[in-house]
């Protein structure tokens, strides 16, 4: 399973109130990849906020769009830009209980879970009031981890930010005698602090990610048809604009031109549930 991999049917977002700060990575491609990959939710404490995405697989494009009230998500929109289809809508709840769904599509519960310097959040998804899953993230600068239970499925992921360079381990049917590992790399380019490359566990260039500042904040993006994905494109792009009231101490993005041929990177991928 890849950052990369979106599901249209469930979006299970990330949870995090990591900073944009300062971490060990000397690469603002590598380190923008780790922060990103880290939610919308909490991002009142961030310095950037995740704003929407835009897909595109073999012509099939679908958005999202995230809303914000006080600094908290408070809903997702699901647009699959197919005609005569409605957005769906996603909410997300703060410290309450069960009481509070209104039982209508895709719905969360966010609870605090931090402790000393590790910052926690633990997210509850339901469908139609039904409860089906849960995903609890821990976090310091440089260090995350993602665990997730639904149904039968249960996987660990841990993101180790290194100079230049980002680890994913993972580990599926976790917490059993038969658990499978992986592990995705993330490294710098040598000569563009604003390019990374993903690996495989073969070792294998599996995307280029490209990191774009712009008057609002940045974007990422991946454009898969350099590598043939499927045989046609695979496009994916992510927004993020800047929190006007933030004091958060961060890493210092240098100012650069990127060439208008640049294709801009779609790192942010959210995990595939399924039901």
């Amino acid at each position: 399973m890849s950052l990369f991999r979106i599901s249209r049917r469930f979006i299970l977002v990330s949870i995090s109130a990591l900073t944009f700060s300062a971490v060990a990575s000397a690469n603002t491609c590598t380190d923008a990849t780790f922060n990103a990959n880290l939610s919308a939710i909490g991002s009142g404490e961030r310095e950037f906020r995740w704003d929407s995405s835009y897909f595109n697989e073999s012509g099939n494009e679908w958005a999202n769009k995230y809303i914000y009230e006080n600094k908290l998500l408070i809903e997702q929109h699901d647009d699959s830009k197919e005609i005569g289809e409605e957005i769906k809508v996603n909410h997300f709840y703060y410290d309450v209980d069960e009481s509070a769904l209104k039982k209508n599509g895709l719905e969360y519960i966010i609870s605090n879970c931090s402790k000393n310097d590790t910052l926690c959040y633990e997210q509850k998804m339901y469908s139609n009031g039904i409860y089906i899953g849960v995903e609890i993230i821990k976090s310091t600068p440089n260090y995350a981890s993602i665990e997730a239970i639904e149904s039968s499925i249960h996987w660990f992921f841990e993101y180790i930010l290194q100079t230049d360079t980002l680890i994913q381990k993972k580990y599926y049917d976790y917490a059993t005698d038969h658990v499978r590992t992986g592990q995705t790399l993330f490294a710098a380019d040598s000569s563009d602090d604003f390019k990374c490359y993903q690996y495989n566990d073969n070792g294998e260039i599996d995307y280029i990610i490209l990191y774009k500042p712009n008057e609002k904040g940045f974007s990422l993006s991946l454009d898969g048809k350099e590598f043939g994905i499927d045989g046609e494109g695979y496009d994916r792009e992510f927004f993020f604009v800047k929190n006007e009231e933030t004091t958060a101490i961060r890493k210092t993005i240098k100012p650069v031109k990127i060439s208008p041929k640049a294709r801009y990177f779609d790192l942010l991928g959210r995990f595939k549930f399924t039901k």
